[in-house]
Formats: C-alpha cells, structure tokens, sequence
C-alpha cells in the first residue's frame, strides 16, 4: 500500500508542477519531432533508387522457343549517386503443344537512373547472365535440348516511386550464346535454338 501510495504522489507532483501551456508546448514539440523524423526517415528511403528487393512478372519472346513467361526476383544496391547495381533470378517456361521449355535466367547489370520529378524515375542499364534452359519435345518429335550459356542483355525502364516502395515496368533485349545449328530455312542460312529476343518485366520493389 505504501508503495502505490507513493507512486500516486509522485504522478500528483509531476501533474502540478508544470503548468498546462508548459505541457501543451511540450506535446506539441514531441508531435512535431516524429513527425519531422518519418518524413526524413521516409525521404531518405525514396532517395535509394536502386537499393532494395522486388519481384516481378516476366514475359521473353525467344527467336526458337517460343513466349516464356514467369516470375523473378530482383536485388538492387546504390553504388554512387543514381548509378546502381543489381542482381535478378527468374523462372520461365512454355509450351506450345509440341515443346516444353523451361529456362532460368541469373543475371547481373549495372544500372543509371534519371530524375523526372518526385515520383517517376526513367533508367537505363546493361548487364550479363548465365542461362540454364531445357527444352523437352513431345513424342512426335525427337532432340532434347539442355543447355547452360552465357549472355548479355541491354533494358530500359520507368519507376513510380510510392513512398518506400515502387512500381517499375521495363523492356530488355537478351542475346545469348547458345550452339545455334546453321539450318537452311528458304534461300538463307540462319541459326536454330536461339534464345536472344526482347523481353517485358513489371513488378514492386521494395527500398531500404
């Protein structure tokens, strides 16, 4: 009892001894101050253009393999200013009836990002990859392909920046080193089981 005793006393002392102005101002520079510190703590999330981890939807029209389509990952560091380099995995595959084709893509770029106001952030990059494709026929036909190749691609891109978080939408060319066969096709020689075309991607990223 005397323990709650005191500590009432000295919630009445603490309660009397400033007066309620005092108080007020006082509550008034708390509030300020946090709110002060979000925005900066925020300010300074939305001034790391390219650090932070997204994923996306992946579409890849490939010169012999048909649409791929998927998912990835990507993880992205600020090396100086708006210039940044990122790491991507990704999954895709296809099936057009008579092929099944799986490939995954690891890839890293580098990264250089324009400023267009607050929000919209147009960039542009170019990087390399490693490519692990299987490409499995149905039984009408014969030849599997597996395959692991080297590639480099260049991309262009615009991000909406939503506080911490952003929305981006991109295009990027590959162009991969797989053993292309040389097959007669008309009057012209051209190369078989090529990977290389354009590719759409559009996801969230998250900053940090």
């Amino acid at each position: 009892m005397r323990l709650l005793a005191a500590q009432a006393l000295v919630a009445l002392l603490a309660a009397t001894a400033f007066p309620l102005s005092a108080r007020a101002d006082a509550t008034v520079l708390a509030t300020t101050a946090a709110s002060t510190l979000g925005a900066t703590a925020t300010a300074n999330l939305v001034r790391t253009p390219h650090a932070g981890l997204g994923v996306f939807a992946s579409r890849w029209d490939s010169q012999d393999f048909g649409t791929l389509t998927g998912y990835g990952v990507r993880l992205g560091w600020n090396l100086y200013r708006q210039l940044g380099l990122e790491v991507r995995a990704s999954y895709l595959e296809a099936d057009d009836g008579h092929l099944e084709t799986t490939l995954i893509p690891l890839e890293a770029s580098l990264l250089y990002r324009f400023s267009l106001g607050h929000h919209l952030a147009p960039y542009l990059g170019a990087g390399v990859g490693y490519y692990m494709m299987d490409a499995e026929p149905d039984e009408r036909d014969a030849g599997n392909v597996s395959e692991n190749a080297a590639g480099y691609f260049g991309l262009a891109g615009i991000a909406l920046a939503l506080g911490p978080a952003a929305l981006f939408a991109e295009a990027k060319y590959n162009l991969v080193g797989t053993d292309d066969e040389l097959h007669w096709r008309g009057a012209d020689v051209e190369s078989e089981n090529s990977l290389d075309g354009l590719s759409l991607n559009a996801g969230l990223k998250l900053g940090f």
